[in-house]
C-alpha cells in the first residue's frame, strides 16, 4: 500500500457531463483512478488520496466551467510539507482574466493555521 501523502477532497457545482469527461481524460493521463471525481445531479465531487494530485491541472479545467452561478471549493492537504491548498470554486473570488488563462484563486497555510486561513474570505489577511 502507498503511503498517503497528498489528500483532495472537495465539490463543484452546477458542474456538467463535459466538466466530468475532462476531468476523467486527466485521469487516465497521471494513471489516477476515474473515481476521483464523481457526478451526482449536478454536483461534481472530489475524492483522493495518494502520493501524487494535479491540482493545477485539475483547477485549470474546473476554471472554464466557473459561472456566476458556480459554488464549491478544492482543497489540498499535503502532509509532507504540511500545508493546506484551497482553491475557491465561486465567481465571487475570481478575476475574469485569470480565469481565461486557467487560473483560479487559491490561497495556501500551514496546516497549523488551516482553520483560521480556509475562514478568510480576502486576500488582505496575512498567514502564516
Amino acid at each position: 500500500m502507498r503511503e498517503i501523502i497528498i489528500k483532495a477532497f472537495g465539490y463543484f457545482e452546477p458542474a456538467a457531463e463535459e466538466c466530468l469527461e475532462e476531468l476523467h481524460r486527466l485521469c487516465e493521463a497521471w494513471y489516477l483512478d476515474m473515481q476521483v471525481f464523481t457526478l451526482d445531479k449536478g454536483t461534481l465531487h472530489i475524492y483522493h488520496e495518494g502520493e501524487y494530485f494535479p491540482d493545477d491541472e485539475v483547477s485549470a479545467i474546473l476554471a472554464k466551467h466557473i459561472t456566476e452561478k458556480s459554488q464549491g471549493k478544492l482543497d489540498i492537504i499535503d502532509y509532507e510539507a504540511w500545508k493546506l491548498h484551497r482553491y475557491f470554486l465561486q465567481m465571487q473570488y475570481q478575476r475574469k482574466e485569470d480565469l481565461a488563462k486557467g487560473i483560479v484563486y487559491s490561497r495556501s497555510s500551514s496546516l497549523d493555521y488551516a482553520l483560521e486561513a480556509s475562514m478568510q474570505k480576502n486576500s488582505q489577511v496575512e498567514i502564516k
